[in-house]
């Protein structure tokens, strides 16, 4: 029940001299908070009518202590209409008690986008161009729902839902192909560069693939592996842009000041003496300020019980073993990577027995503002939903959003209050809809 029309039911009750309607707001009201507001709730209830005590008794089985009754004859003298008065008084004044429990938890309700990258191969291990999926889940009244389920990032801005994703051209696999992300406003046309075909002259293709790693509704980060047609040379790369102009890099001290780049050269230095990389061999790479992007801990191996790492590349010839990411040691802060909810509850509940026999896992674990739900990320089940009570994690889970494929965590935003609604209308809208096909430019041939 929306705030309004508890109000508007109140204020009803008092204008009109219709305790009725104040109590059978009591009613849905308890009904949804009771649990959670026992000894509140009865200490407030101590003060209401008779038949309200007796209706809740019957109906809910809420004991409510009985207050003393005021007696009140037919005949309307003085007492007993100020009697009639100060019952309905004393039940306008227990519905604002009761109103009092349902305030705080008027922003309970919550909901999470998460965005995934889904990997797709065959039995043989050949790759599939990138699929992208959001899921919606909302949290209220004590239930999670899976809201709305759409391809593609859908990324809430300040200007409205924009749409994020890739385009892949050529071979269906991971190598001879070129791909293209996009951003652009949810039903926009996306526009992508410019793709060149294979040469019908050679006998091997270039293979150019974008992996979207991170996104929020200002940043957005890409991880790169090209490889020359008829090459073994390869090279990795991270570009970390504005959702707003994905043609210029963004230079890592403009984001995270001059430290986080004294932080990548020295992690740059670290990961070329971990490989082995002699300084006798020519055309390794030196650090870039522009190389460097934030993706989700368990895409780099080592890295543990964080959620977002910061990353970079160094590449080197092939003869000398090809390059490497590395992760940059230097904290990423919530205002990129969003808000950590009830972390000491957290890494409490990441400790049980139950947690471990489910395989939640530090840093792929995140509890709900009002901390009643824990959503567990992983490979196959996107999103495990359970539910937390006073012993712990819920057995099972409650709801799963899975892809049924390896996928892969890359955004995670959430909505509380008045926005769950606005955010489930809008991409539950996009879900029913069409999405435009975005268009390629086809350029002349690879040469």
């Amino acid at each position: 029940m929306e705030l309004s029309a508890v109000l508007g039911i109140l204020f009803t009750a008092i204008r009109w001299r219709r305790p009725d309607l104040s109590y059978q707001f009591m009613l849905e009201l308890l009904q949804s908070r009771w649990e959670k507001n026992k000894q509140v709730a009865r200490s407030a209830m101590a003060g209401c009518s008779t038949l309200t005590r007796r209706s809740l008794q019957r109906s809910h089985g809420i004991s409510i202590p009985s207050p003393r009754t005021v007696r009140v004859t037919s005949e309307c003298s003085a007492a007993s209409c100020f009697a009639v008065r100060f019952n309905f008084m004393r039940s306008t004044l227990c519905t604002l008690a009761i109103l009092s429990l349902w305030i705080p938890q008027a922003n309970a309700q919550s909901a999470v986008l998460i965005g995934v990258h889904v990997n797709v191969r065959d039995d043989d291990g050949t790759g599939h161009p990138p699929r992208y999926r959001t899921f919606l889940i909302t949290f209220r009244d004590g239930k999670a729902q899976l809201a709305a389920d759409i391809p593609d990032l859908i990324v809430p801005r300040k200007d409205g839902f924009w749409r994020v994703g890739a385009v892949h051209q050529g071979a269906p696999g991971k190598y001879g192909s070129q791909e293209f992300v996009y951003a652009v406003p949810a039903r926009s046309v996306p526009q992508v560069g410019e793709y060149h075909p294979d040469n019908p002259d050679w006998s091997c293709s270039e293979t150019d693939q974008a992996t979207i790693e991170f996104v929020n509704p200002d940043l957005l980060s890409v991880s790169y592996f090209t490889e020359p047609a008829c090459s073994l040379q390869v090279e990795y790369r991270h570009g970390t842009y504005e959702l707003d102009d994905l043609g210029k890099e963004l230079d890592i001290t403009a984001v995270l000041g001059p430290a986080a780049w004294e932080a990548q050269k020295k992690a740059d230095t670290h990961a070329k003496a971990e490989d082995n990389k002699s300084p006798d061999c020519v055309g390794i790479s030196k650090p870039d300020s522009t190389n460097w992007g934030i993706e989700r801990s368990g895409r780099l191996p080592g890295s543990k019980a964080k959620s977002w790492v910061l990353v970079s590349d160094f590449n080197a010839p092939h003869v000398c073993g090809d390059g490497d990411t590395y992760e940059i040691k230097f904290p990423i802060p919530e205002s990129l990577t969003g808000p950590t909810y009830h972390a000491g509850t957290l890494s409490s509940l990441l400790q049980s027995k139950l947690a471990k026999d489910n395989g939640i896992l530090p840093g792929e674990a995140l509890l709900t503002p009002a901390g009643d739900f824990l959503v567990a990320f992983g490979y196959g089940e996107s999103a495990r939903i359970f539910g937390i009570k006073q012993q712990g994690i819920e057995l099972k889970p409650a709801l799963s959003a899975s892809t049924k494929l390896e996928s892969n965590v890359v955004m995670v935003q959430w909505a509380l209050g008045k926005h769950v609604r606005e955010w489930e209308s809008e991409l539950q809208s996009l879900q029913a809809t069409h999405l435009p096909e975005p268009i390629v430019v086809i350029g002349k041939p690879q040469s």
